[in-house]
Order: structure tokens, then C-alpha cells, then sequence
């Protein structure tokens, strides 16, 4: 197989991560909306926000920015499911 060949073929194994990856970031966009619903909720009954959310919010953040690098090409490291979760202490 030629370079030519071979760097197509590795542009098309991209496009089943991507589609997967698009597909979750619209599930992050609506756990953002969860997280910030449940958050103001729990502030207003506890005067502080819950530490457990505002940890999975950090990670959720940092996974968002993985992923929007992998899918415009900055990086070609694929984020979680591909890789550990952000801030795992694995």
C-alpha cells in the first residue's frame, strides 16, 4: 500500500470516533445544564455548592476541551471512552 493509500484510510478510521464524539458532547451540553440546575438548587438550600458536581463539572470541563481539540484536528489523541476519564486518580 502506498503513503497515499494508507493516510486516506487513516482519515476514514477517524470518522467513526468523531461521530461518536460529536454525539457525546451533546450530552455534555446537556449535563452542563443539569449540573449548573442542580447546583444553584442545592446553593440555595445549603449556602455552598455540592463539592462532588463541581468535581465532575472540572472534569466534564476539561474532557469538553479534549475532545473539542481531538475534533478539529489540534490532536490526534482520542478522550475518554478512547482514554482515561479526567482527574481519575487511575
Amino acid at each position: 500500500m502506498d503513503n497515499e493509500t494508507t493516510e486516506r484510510s487513516s482519515r476514514w478510521a477517524r470518522l467513526i470516533p468523531m461521530i461518536v464524539l460529536l454525539i457525546c458532547f451533546g450530552l455534555a451540553e446537556a449535563a452542563v445544564y443539569i449540573i449548573a440546575l442542580i447546583q444553584f438548587i442545592w446553593t440555595l438550600v445549603n449556602d455552598e455548592p455540592n463539592e462532588q458536581l463541581a468535581d465532575f463539572g472540572a472534569a466534564l470541563s476539561e474532557w469538553v476541551a479534549q475532545n473539542t481539540r481531538f475534533l478539529s484536528y489540534v490532536t490526534e489523541e482520542k478522550p475518554f471512552p478512547w482514554a482515561k476519564w479526567p482527574g481519575s486518580k487511575d
